[in-house]
């Protein structure tokens, strides 16, 4: 670029002029509508008798003419970057001063073929913030007094300078509008988060069950579910794999499924095996991009005490005694969506509940550190964890995880999530509150 001499009437319209687009960009969020207000001023300020502006494609190769005013209309021409002078402004990002256009090889002669027009001479400049050039800006023929003379360097130097504020503007609107975009993914992601919590709060409270989601982010790609229906508990747990609002469409989609299927009366197993179907036919679809689910589903029998449940790659679950006796189940089935229905055997595994409890969690619990220690606490350390609420009633028990991390006792970059069934006093009635 040339250097600068102050002029403040000129400054003052570049001052204006930066001001007005923001303005107007405001008022409707349209850059052409605001732009479409600023170039017949830049027209009369460096007296030409045609201007146009050509903006870049997405992939930097073609310039289209957006805006023009003059004689000739050839607003939607396209030029490909590195042709003809807006093409040679655009990738060298420096403006040339055409003097006399006929005698110039880079001049893009085919408008003027077309339409009859002549062009004398012609200023164009690249439109630069920073590192980014977002198109150019052209002028065509200098006017005095009604008659065509030619430009010189002090018209590039203030067309340069003009070009010089549309760049800022846009640098300033493109910021507008990455601000506007994160402001909305923040509003969406607050509301995604207070739905999500709101949605693990709503649970039943009954005695004999209790779980928490402890999210590693603000949303989780973890969840469980329970609901009482009659003298029976439907339940589930489940990961998601991935993170973020994939991870969370899929927990939405596959708690809604669990609640509408067990309220029309399906076993586990049934729930299990439709929840497979759909979630295998989202990979497929989606070639993968929907991650699969990890899940154990099950139903308690307040009556017989008798549970039956799925597991589906969900991990080992334990079962505890009343003298903290440990015993563990391993998964007997691939995760959710990973293999078709078809090939699956769904058949349930069974447990009698009575006086025992059954601790049900995600690798996030696994994966848990004690603050302080490097070392994953795994298996053994989620037993030592169960046998120290062991006694607890499950909402009690739930409460002591919660204080742990709450307290930054217990770490983990996971989702951890557990679920408590069960109570040591077989006698003791159940109630829902």
């Amino acid at each position: 670029m040339h250097s600068v001499t102050s002029n403040k009437p000129f400054d003052d319209l570049l001052s204006n002029l930066i001001i007005g687009i923001i303005q107007r960009y405001a008022q409707n969020r349209n850059l052409i509508l605001a732009l479409n207000w600023a170039l017949p001023i830049i027209l009369e300020s460096i007296q030409a008798q045609a201007i146009s502006l050509f903006l870049a494609n997405s992939d930097k190769t073609k310039l289209q003419c957006e805006i023009c005013i003059g004689p000739v209309d050839i607003k939607g021409l396209l030029i490909p970057s590195g042709a003809g002078l807006v093409g040679k402004a655009f990738t060298t990002q420096a403006g040339s001063l055409i003097k006399d256009a006929k005698s110039d090889t880079n001049h893009f002669s085919a408008v003027d073929q077309k339409t009859g027009f002549e062009t004398h001479s012609i200023l164009t400049v690249p439109i630069i913030s920073g590192k980014h050039c977002y198109g150019c800006l052209q002028a065509i023929n200098r006017m005095d007094n009604g008659q065509i003379t030619q430009f010189d360097e002090s018209h590039l130097e203030s067309f340069e300078r003009l070009a010089l504020i549309l760049g800022v503007a846009f640098e300033n609107l493109s910021l507008t509008e990455q601000m506007i975009k994160d402001a909305l993914i923040k509003r969406d992601l607050s509301t995604a988060e207070e739905t999500q919590k709101n949605l693990f709060a709503s649970l039943q409270n009954i005695d004999v069950i209790h779980g928490l989601v402890v999210p590693a982010r603000n949303l989780s790609g973890d969840f469980l579910d329970y609901l009482q229906i009659g003298n029976e508990i439907l339940f589930c747990e489940g990961d998601v794999s991935g993170k973020g609002i994939p991870a969370a469409l899929t927990v939405a989609r596959c708690l809604a499924l669990f609640r509408y299927m067990a309220n029309e009366g399906q076993s586990p197993a049934a729930i299990a095996k439709s929840l497979n179907h759909e979630m295998y036919q989202m990979i497929e679809r989606f070639e993968g991009s929907t991650g699969f689910v990890t899940l154990l589903i099950g139903k308690y029998d307040l009556l017989t005490k008798e549970v039956e449940y799925l597991n589906c790659g969900h991990g080992n679950i334990v079962i505890c005694d009343p003298k903290l006796e440990i015993d563990t189940h391993a998964s007997s089935l691939p995760p959710i969506g990973i293999v078709p229905s078809e090939e699956l055997d769904w058949n349930s595994e069974h447990i009698h509940l009575e006086a025992k409890k059954i601790f049900i969690f995600t690798d996030g619990i696994l994966e848990a550190r004690v603050t302080g220690t490097n070392d994953e606490i795994g298996l053994a350390g989620v037993v030592s964890l169960i046998k120290l609420i062991g006694d607890l009633s499950p909402k009690e028990g739930i409460a002591k995880v919660q204080t742990l991390f709450a307290e930054n006792k217990l770490q983990t970059s996971d989702d951890a999530t557990m679920l408590i069934l069960g109570d040591f006093n077989a006698k003791q009635p159940y109630r829902s509150q």
